[in-house]
Protein backbone atom coordinates (compact mmCIF):
# COMPACT_ATOMS: atom_id res chain seq x y z
CA UNK A 1 0.00 0.00 0.00
CA UNK A 2 2.83 2.38 0.88
CA UNK A 3 4.54 1.65 -2.44
CA UNK A 4 1.28 2.34 -4.29
CA UNK A 5 0.77 5.69 -2.52
CA UNK A 6 4.42 6.63 -3.12
CA UNK A 7 4.05 5.81 -6.81
CA UNK A 8 0.92 7.99 -7.06
CA UNK A 9 2.75 10.88 -5.38
CA UNK A 10 5.70 10.54 -7.76
CA UNK A 11 3.41 10.47 -10.79
CA UNK A 12 1.47 13.53 -9.63
CA UNK A 13 4.70 15.39 -8.84
CA UNK A 14 6.14 14.57 -12.26
CA UNK A 15 2.93 15.64 -13.98
CA UNK A 16 2.82 18.96 -12.12
CA UNK A 17 6.50 19.58 -12.80
CA UNK A 18 5.99 18.87 -16.50
CA UNK A 19 2.99 21.20 -16.63
CA UNK A 20 4.91 24.01 -14.91
CA UNK A 21 7.88 23.48 -17.22
CA UNK A 22 5.63 23.43 -20.28
CA UNK A 23 3.88 26.63 -19.16
CA UNK A 24 7.24 28.32 -18.63
CA UNK A 25 8.43 27.34 -22.09
CA UNK A 26 5.25 28.69 -23.68
CA UNK A 27 5.04 31.81 -21.50
CA UNK A 28 6.33 34.00 -24.33
CA UNK A 29 6.04 32.57 -27.84
CA UNK A 30 7.14 33.79 -31.26
CA UNK A 31 4.29 34.96 -33.49
CA UNK A 32 6.29 36.01 -36.53
CA UNK A 33 9.68 37.10 -37.82
CA UNK A 34 10.57 39.42 -40.70
CA UNK A 35 13.91 40.13 -42.37
CA UNK A 36 14.44 41.30 -45.93
CA UNK A 37 17.83 40.96 -47.60
CA UNK A 38 18.47 44.72 -47.24
CA UNK A 39 17.46 44.90 -43.57
CA UNK A 40 20.15 45.50 -40.97
CA UNK A 41 17.68 44.34 -38.31
CA UNK A 42 15.09 41.60 -38.14
CA UNK A 43 11.71 42.14 -36.48
CA UNK A 44 10.50 39.52 -34.02
CA UNK A 45 6.89 39.50 -32.77
CA UNK A 46 6.47 37.95 -29.30
CA UNK A 47 3.26 37.15 -27.44
CA UNK A 48 2.81 37.13 -23.68
CA UNK A 49 0.74 34.02 -22.86
CA UNK A 50 0.83 34.55 -19.09
CA UNK A 51 -1.53 36.47 -16.80
CA UNK A 52 1.24 38.84 -15.65
CA UNK A 53 3.13 41.67 -17.42
CA UNK A 54 6.48 40.73 -18.93
CA UNK A 55 9.25 43.12 -17.85
CA UNK A 56 12.22 41.40 -19.46
CA UNK A 57 13.04 38.14 -21.15
CA UNK A 58 15.91 36.13 -22.56
CA UNK A 59 15.74 33.73 -25.48
CA UNK A 60 17.81 31.87 -28.03
CA UNK A 61 17.41 32.15 -31.79
CA UNK A 62 18.75 29.19 -33.76
CA UNK A 63 19.34 29.89 -37.45
CA UNK A 64 18.69 27.03 -39.85
CA UNK A 65 19.09 26.39 -43.56
CA UNK A 66 16.10 25.51 -45.73
CA UNK A 67 16.53 21.83 -44.86
CA UNK A 68 16.13 22.58 -41.17
CA UNK A 69 19.82 22.04 -40.38
CA UNK A 70 21.23 24.28 -37.64
CA UNK A 71 23.78 26.81 -38.93
CA UNK A 72 24.23 29.23 -36.03
CA UNK A 73 22.60 30.55 -32.86
CA UNK A 74 22.61 33.65 -30.68
CA UNK A 75 21.30 34.47 -27.21
CA UNK A 76 19.37 37.68 -26.55
CA UNK A 77 18.20 39.51 -23.44
CA UNK A 78 15.78 42.45 -23.56
CA UNK A 79 14.04 44.81 -21.21
CA UNK A 80 10.60 44.92 -22.82
CA UNK A 81 7.08 45.47 -21.52
CA UNK A 82 4.42 43.07 -22.81
CA UNK A 83 1.00 43.07 -21.17
CA UNK A 84 -0.84 39.75 -20.57
CA UNK A 85 -2.22 38.30 -23.80
CA UNK A 86 -0.60 41.04 -25.91
CA UNK A 87 1.96 40.84 -28.72
CA UNK A 88 4.90 43.19 -29.19
CA UNK A 89 7.55 43.51 -31.89
CA UNK A 90 11.24 43.89 -31.07
CA UNK A 91 14.22 44.35 -33.37
CA UNK A 92 17.28 42.11 -33.29
CA UNK A 93 20.44 42.25 -35.46
CA UNK A 94 19.82 40.78 -38.92
CA UNK A 95 21.30 37.38 -39.61
CA UNK A 96 24.13 37.46 -42.21
CA UNK A 97 23.31 41.06 -43.14
CA UNK A 98 26.55 41.45 -45.10
CA UNK A 99 25.74 38.38 -47.24
CA UNK A 100 22.17 39.50 -48.06
CA UNK A 101 20.35 36.66 -46.29
CA UNK A 102 16.59 36.95 -45.86
CA UNK A 103 13.98 35.12 -43.78
CA UNK A 104 12.27 32.53 -45.93
CA UNK A 105 8.76 33.86 -45.19
CA UNK A 106 9.76 37.37 -46.25
CA UNK A 107 9.20 37.84 -49.99
CA UNK A 108 12.34 37.95 -52.13
CA UNK A 109 12.37 37.61 -55.93
CA UNK A 110 16.10 38.15 -56.44
CA UNK A 111 17.33 34.72 -55.37
CA UNK A 112 19.15 35.75 -52.20
CA UNK A 113 19.95 32.97 -49.69
CA UNK A 114 17.12 32.18 -47.29
CA UNK A 115 17.06 30.85 -43.74
CA UNK A 116 14.65 29.67 -41.06
CA UNK A 117 14.75 30.34 -37.33
CA UNK A 118 13.88 28.42 -34.19
CA UNK A 119 12.88 30.43 -31.12
CA UNK A 120 13.45 29.12 -27.59
CA UNK A 121 12.52 31.03 -24.44
CA UNK A 122 15.17 30.86 -21.71
CA UNK A 123 13.47 32.96 -19.03
CA UNK A 124 11.38 36.02 -18.26
CA UNK A 125 10.97 38.59 -15.47
CA UNK A 126 14.50 37.80 -14.41
CA UNK A 127 16.39 39.42 -11.55
CA UNK A 128 19.39 41.66 -12.29
CA UNK A 129 21.73 38.84 -11.30
CA UNK A 130 20.04 36.40 -13.67
CA UNK A 131 20.13 38.96 -16.50
CA UNK A 132 23.85 39.59 -16.02
CA UNK A 133 24.51 35.86 -16.32
CA UNK A 134 22.38 35.28 -19.41
CA UNK A 135 22.75 38.57 -21.30
CA UNK A 136 24.82 38.09 -24.44
CA UNK A 137 22.94 40.61 -26.55
CA UNK A 138 25.31 43.52 -26.10
CA UNK A 139 28.63 41.77 -25.42
CA UNK A 140 30.18 38.36 -25.91
CA UNK A 141 33.63 36.79 -25.97
CA UNK A 142 34.13 37.28 -29.70
CA UNK A 143 33.14 40.94 -29.49
CA UNK A 144 35.58 41.36 -26.59
CA UNK A 145 38.33 39.90 -28.78
CA UNK A 146 37.43 42.26 -31.63
CA UNK A 147 37.51 45.25 -29.27
CA UNK A 148 40.92 44.17 -27.98
CA UNK A 149 42.27 43.84 -31.52
CA UNK A 150 40.82 47.26 -32.42
CA UNK A 151 42.56 48.85 -29.41
CA UNK A 152 45.89 47.28 -30.39
CA UNK A 153 45.50 48.50 -33.98
CA UNK A 154 44.62 52.04 -32.83
CA UNK A 155 47.64 52.14 -30.49
CA UNK A 156 49.86 50.84 -33.28
CA UNK A 157 48.65 53.53 -35.71
CA UNK A 158 49.00 56.19 -33.02
CA UNK A 159 52.56 55.04 -32.35
CA UNK A 160 53.43 55.30 -36.05
CA UNK A 161 51.91 58.80 -36.24
CA UNK A 162 53.89 60.03 -33.23
CA UNK A 163 57.02 58.42 -34.67
CA UNK A 164 56.57 60.30 -37.95
CA UNK A 165 56.32 63.64 -36.12
CA UNK A 166 59.47 62.79 -34.19
CA UNK A 167 61.16 61.91 -37.49
CA UNK A 168 60.21 65.33 -38.92
CA UNK A 169 61.67 67.07 -35.87
CA UNK A 170 64.93 65.09 -36.08
CA UNK A 171 65.27 65.67 -39.84
CA UNK A 172 64.61 69.40 -39.44
CA UNK A 173 67.22 69.66 -36.68
CA UNK A 174 69.86 67.78 -38.68
CA UNK A 175 69.24 70.04 -41.68
CA UNK A 176 69.47 73.15 -39.50
CA UNK A 177 65.88 74.18 -40.14
CA UNK A 178 63.21 75.58 -37.83
CA UNK A 179 61.79 72.54 -35.98
CA UNK A 180 58.59 74.29 -34.82
CA UNK A 181 57.82 75.54 -38.33
CA UNK A 182 58.23 72.13 -39.93
CA UNK A 183 56.17 70.45 -37.22
CA UNK A 184 53.38 72.95 -37.85
CA UNK A 185 53.60 72.15 -41.54
CA UNK A 186 53.28 68.46 -40.60
CA UNK A 187 49.96 69.15 -38.90
CA UNK A 188 48.71 71.08 -41.93
CA UNK A 189 49.86 68.46 -44.42
CA UNK A 190 51.10 65.06 -43.25
CA UNK A 191 54.34 64.21 -41.43
CA UNK A 192 55.25 61.68 -44.13
CA UNK A 193 54.94 64.32 -46.87
CA UNK A 194 56.95 66.85 -44.85
CA UNK A 195 59.66 64.25 -44.20
CA UNK A 196 59.94 63.65 -47.94
CA UNK A 197 60.15 67.42 -48.57
CA UNK A 198 62.86 67.77 -45.93
CA UNK A 199 64.75 64.95 -47.57
CA UNK A 200 64.57 66.77 -50.91
CA UNK A 201 65.45 70.30 -49.73
CA UNK A 202 68.49 69.11 -47.82
CA UNK A 203 70.63 71.22 -45.49
CA UNK A 204 70.06 74.92 -44.83
CA UNK A 205 72.92 76.70 -46.61
CA UNK A 206 72.25 79.98 -44.79
CA UNK A 207 72.70 78.43 -41.36
CA UNK A 208 75.62 79.88 -39.47
CA UNK A 209 77.40 77.54 -37.11
CA UNK A 210 78.80 79.33 -34.05
CA UNK A 211 81.45 77.41 -32.22
CA UNK A 212 82.23 78.67 -28.73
Amino acid sequence: MKKFVLSIILIVTATVSYAISNDSINAVTMVSYEQRWLDSEGTLALKNNTDEPIRNLSFVITYQDMNGKDMDYKEFSFDVGIEPGMTKKIDIPAYEYGRNYHYYKTKDDLGHPAFKIKYELKGYNLSKEEISKSDNNGFNANEGLYIGIAIVVVLFILGIAIGLYVLVAVMAKKRHRNIVLWLLLSFVATPLLIAIILLCVGDNDTYEFNEE
